[in-house]
């Protein structure tokens, strides 16, 4: 008996996590997925506490914070978005807790199709912002360049460190 329960704990233990990402992999194209970054990437999830990003195909994506409701705006034929973040990445000792970056607002960020400014964009409180543009291959610019491709209806997210390290 003891060995049965074993083993449909483990086949539990290894099917439930791949039902979740089945799950999140086939949600439904009107709901919304929400990232949030974590000094490093964006991760699929809104974080305890702070912004995060809410996407959805065909809809401009939306800054929020878990106080408030996600509404979207469609996005015109032929255009996608660029969301991202733009921080200063921090130098965290051993005894430091804290999320290892700090976000930068009030920033613009300037994107280019190679040689002519095609958009400008300026960051939020937490260091967020939202571009939306015709499908297409750009580079945005802010204290470095990032080259992006805008698909059409899908939104492309990128993090982008804007200083030197800082030490607390």
């Amino acid at each position: 008996m003891k060995t049965f329960q074993a083993v449909l704990l483990l086949a539990l233990s290894v099917l439930l996590p791949s039902l979740d990402a089945t799950a999140l992999a086939r949600r439904p194209v009107e709901q919304w997925a929400f990232f949030h970054f974590d000094g490093q990437a964006f991760v699929a999830g809104k974080p305890a506490e702070g912004a995060f990003i809410a996407v959805q195909d065909g809809v401009r994506p939306v800054v929020a914070t878990a106080a408030e409701k996600v509404k979207g705006v469609k996005l015109h034929a032929g255009t996608g978005t660029v969301a991202g973040v733009c921080y200063v990445q921090a130098s965290r000792g051993k005894l430091s807790s804290g999320p290892g970056y700090f976000p930068v607002p009030k920033i613009t960020v300037e994107i280019t199709d190679g040689e002519r400014v095609v958009a400008t964009a300026e960051t939020d409180f937490y260091g967020y912002f939202v571009a939306t543009l015709p499908s297409g291959s750009y580079k945005v610019n802010v204290g470095g360049t990032a080259q992006v491709k805008v698909e059409n209806g899908k939104t492309t997210l990128i993090s982008l460190r804007v200083g030197k390290r800082m030490v607390d």
